[in-house]
């Protein structure tokens, strides 16, 4: 039933009707235009808008959580940015023309409002006046352990200052500072005057006097306690005669009370026998001592120690083998190779080098052609810890780094560690072949420096019990200063290998481990082009090889690598010999950059008397 004024309202609709039928149907367009007029309202915008129209309706108006929603139609974006908002007081600031501009400059990055997870500045100095460590890299901390900058739209650039976990005290980074591993920045505060933070000046040197030029072999001074705090045996003790007894000491040299002396020309400087819980061993003194060249201010000709032999000269032995154990006679000559007369595949090119400067990329490695190959393995959980290399049957040689850097939470003792011989797969047990040794004892250079640039970067790891010789596990040799000399030169190769990343990577669940060991020949470096090409404090204790940025060939060692040898082969012996060990890297392979090692010829005073501390039957 239809009520009367129903009736009425359907009978002027008819009429309506009526009039349109006898007339046009369509409106023309001026008539149209004018139906459709209606009133602006103050967000009329904001209905019609579309994607992207973010400046007029949250930065130039206060906009709602639903209304960012419909700007970026996707959650993700919307839940970004609303965060962004919020901590930019987008919400709470009366839209005048300075504000506006706050609220701008704060979504955009240029400064912070709250706790500044939106700034994405080019501050990269701590408050402390602390650089700030690159988000892509591992030293000193691990920051990959906490944060992967490759992700995309990453904001963790460079080494700027970031919030990335919401602190309250603002935006932050990881030092270089290996002691410090993160320490707030002093960023932008929209609307306030900045006044940013400068790099803290390098504190004064504690030394007043020159340094001790010629390993410190002159020094008579007073001093008579070591840089570890020990008190300096008498020289004259029962037990530092027997240690000294046979010892290459200077003639010359007169050691009165328990003076710090440097009788053996250690290139260590001054040191002096200690005892420390129980044992005796040596130690170094506090001193400083000069730089001196990288190999030494003799010359060598184009030629020298490069005339080839088949099976090598007699080697003359640098260590006892009472102490030492067997190997030093055999080391260097790879039973597969040097022993049958053999060349493996691409050491000629690596031999080419010491005549011309040709590159050759990195491979899989042959097998038994690094039969001093050690993998550094941790008992738990079960992983590849670093590499590492064999010096004889009782003594294994890898860097300190990987047993003991307090900034990756390292301090590993014998408990921690295997060492596993004769590898050439990586992850599978090679039966009859590989040996697994437990290790009983760990000494790391007393100078070496984890708080500033791993200075000294070396271990010796003693063996529970020696091991027996095979073509797949033979020992490398260590370099004497003609070796040193005659090898170690600008553009001369060699040769690395390691089961290490097979390229950069900063998501530990996305190594790319290699299933073989790999190899590859890096020239060395001239050591002014070292020093330039980093920031980090190099000394004469390191040296660094790799390709320069004009070089088409690449290559270089990587996460993985560390700890393991830097080899070299001497031609006039027919002998490999290890020059270094990988130490570190800003990267891998990254243009401009170089990985730097350890100088081993250097470290082999200090490695003849920790190991034969325990006294012997002399040496030559």
């Amino acid at each position: 039933m239809v009520e009367p004024t129903s009736k009425r309202i359907a009978l002027l609709l008819l009429f309506a009707l009526h009039s349109c039928l006898a007339d046009n149907v369509f409106l023309s367009s001026q008539l149209a235009s004018q139906v459709l007029t209606r009133n602006r309202r103050a967000n009329q915008l904001w209905e019609e808008m579309k994607p992207g129209n973010l400046e007029r309706e949250c930065l130039e108006e206060i906009c709602d959580h639903e209304e960012a929603r419909e700007v970026f139609e996707q959650n993700d974006k919307t839940e970004k940015f609303w965060a962004k908002y919020l901590d930019c007081k987008g919400t709470e600031r009366l839209r005048t023309q300075e504000n506006i501009k706050l609220v701008r400059e704060c979504v955009e990055g240029q400064c912070v409002s709250g706790s500044g997870v939106s700034y994405e500045g080019n501050v990269n100095i701590t408050e402390s006046g602390k650089r700030c460590q690159r988000w892509s890299s591992s030293f000193p901390h691990p920051i990959h352990r906490e944060y992967n900058a490759s992700e995309p739209n990453s904001v963790l650039k460079e080494n700027f200052c970031r919030n990335p976990d919401n602190r309250p005290e603002g935006p932050w980074c990881f030092t270089t500072d290996p002691t410090v591993q993160k320490e707030s920045c002093r960023v932008p505060r929209c609307g306030e005057v900045f006044v940013p933070a400068t790099v803290a000046p390098e504190p004064p040197a504690v030394r007043t006097k020159a340094c001790l030029s010629n390993h410190g072999i002159d020094y008579t001074g007073e001093l008579s306690v070591t840089m570890g705090g020990h008190t300096c045996l008498q020289w004259s003790s029962p037990v530092a005669v027997a240690l000294s007894k046979d010892k290459d000491f200077i003639q010359e040299m007169v050691l009165d009370g328990n003076k710090c002396r440097n009788p053996d020309g250690d290139p260590e400087g001054p040191w002096c026998y200690v005892e420390i819980s129980g044992n005796v061993t040596v130690d170094y003194c506090d001193l400083e001592l000069c730089e001196d060249p990288l190999i030494g201010e003799e010359e060598t000709t184009a030629d020298q120690g490069m005339e080839r032999t088949v099976l090598g000269a007699e080697k003359k032995l640098f260590f006892s083998p009472r102490t030492f154990g067997e190997g030093e006679s055999v080391c260097g000559l790879r039973p597969l190779y040097e022993q049958k007369g053999k060349q493996d595949k691409t050491e000629s090119e690596l031999l080419a080098s010491y005549r011309e400067k040709r590159i050759v990329g990195g491979s899989d490695a042959e097998v038994a052609s690094a039969p001093w190959q050690v993998m550094l393995y941790k008992r738990s959980p079960q992983e590849l810890l670093c590499g590492a290399s064999l010096v004889s049957d009782q003594w294994i040689l890898t860097a300190a780094h990987c047993v003991l850097y307090p900034p990756w939470n390292k301090n590993f003792t014998v408990n921690d560690i295997l060492v596993r011989l004769g590898k050439h797969q990586r992850a599978k047990f090679e039966r009859g072949i590989e040996k697994i040794v437990a290790i009983d004892e760990i000494i790391v250079h007393p100078k070496y420096n984890w708080k500033e640039n791993l200075n000294r970067d070396i271990a010796l790891l003693h063996m529970r019990r020696p091991v027996v010789f095979t073509n797949e596990i033979h020992p490398i040799c260590l370099p004497s200063k003609e070796v040193a000399r005659t090898l170690m030169s600008e553009g001369f190769k060699g040769r690395v290998t390691g089961w290490g990343n097979l390229q950069e990577s900063w998501n530990p669940a996305a190594r790319n481990l290699p299933s073989v060991l790999q190899q590859i020949h890096l020239p060395i470096v001239d050591q002014d082009v070292c020093r330039q090409s980093t920031a980090v404090r190099i000394t004469s204790n390191m040296f660094c090889a790799g390709y320069k940025p004009e070089e088409s060939q690449r290559g270089d060692a990587c996460e993985g690598d560390s700890g393991g040898p830097f080899v070299m082969k001497y031609p006039a012996e027919n002998r490999w010999y290890q020059i270094g060990i990988v130490s570190w890297g800003e990267g891998c392979d990254r243009d401009g950059k170089y990985g730097f090692y350890t100088h081993l010829f250097r470290m082999g005073r200090w490695m003849k008397k920790v190991i034969e501390r325990s006294g012997d039957d002399g040496d030559d």
